[in-house]
């Protein structure tokens, strides 16, 4: 399941940043949106909307598309997360997309033709260049790295520089083992030319799956964490204060 964050249907350059940030130059546009195969659905209330809300579980997919549209070369300097707020909530439930070769029951005709149309569109999820631990103190935002705490994409690098005229994807996984709803803050460190720019997106992540898993023996059940529901990124090299 895709989403789009920028303020819902504004452009990302639209998006107002935090007080004191640099006005928006022109000649680039950077567009962030995402991927998750799992989300915790919150029902429309007083404090959530008219409508359900849909929180990305952790390990998804977050893309920041970088666009250099006008002659000089953008520059990427920098990534950095906030944390704005950790939320209590009680999730009604969950959404999982379907994946190929998965069975699946449909215990009704609506929901049969939504599980079609759900694989008709099944993106896979990408392996990230950028994990975030939005648990460490303050947050963390490095290279994605294996078991072996090598890089997964070795040509991966800060500062990068996109040519004019050009474009270029980063994929990050944020990372979280709180329950609650975290509320965060991606913020990326720009030049364009001879004009610079702090740009930021509000986003939001969990680890609250609502399930459970049941052992042989009467055991207590233990939360069940998304990576056994879906392909979301797991962190393989744990930041040093987490081991």
């Amino acid at each position: 399941m895709k989403w789009w964050r920028g303020r819902e249907k504004k452009r990302p350059n639209e998006v107002p940043g935090p007080p004191g940030e640099s006005p928006r130059p022109e000649n680039f546009e950077i567009r962030v949106g995402g991927l998750s195969h799992v989300f915790a659905v919150l029902d429309p209330s007083t404090t959530v909307g008219p409508e359900p809300l849909h929180i990305p579980l952790t390990g998804y997919n977050v893309y920041v598309d970088l666009v250099a549209s006008g002659d000089p070369d953008l520059v990427l300097h920098a990534l950095r997360a906030e944390v704005t707020g950790r939320r209590p909530m009680k999730p009604s439930g969950v959404s999982i997309a379907p994946q190929p070769g998965q069975q699946g029951i449909s215990f009704a005709e609506d929901l049969s033709e939504a599980r079609r149309r759900a694989l008709e569109n099944y993106q896979p999820m990408q392996v990230p260049d950028v994990e975030v631990f939005l648990d460490e103190i303050p947050p963390l935002v490095r290279p994605a790295l294996d078991a072996k705490g090598i890089p997964v994409v070795p040509d991966f690098g800060l500062p990068l520089r996109i040519a004019a005229g050009s474009a270029w994807r980063i994929v990050l996984a944020p990372h979280t083992a709180d329950r609650r709803r975290v509320d965060w803050r991606l913020l990326a460190d720009v030049t364009c030319g001879d004009q610079r720019a702090t740009m930021s997106w509000d986003l939001m992540v969990t680890a609250e799956t609502t399930m459970r898993t049941f052992h042989p023996g009467g055991t207590e059940p233990d939360f069940t964490p998304v990576h056994v529901l879906a392909p979301h990124w797991r962190v393989a090299w744990p930041p040093t204060g987490s081991r």
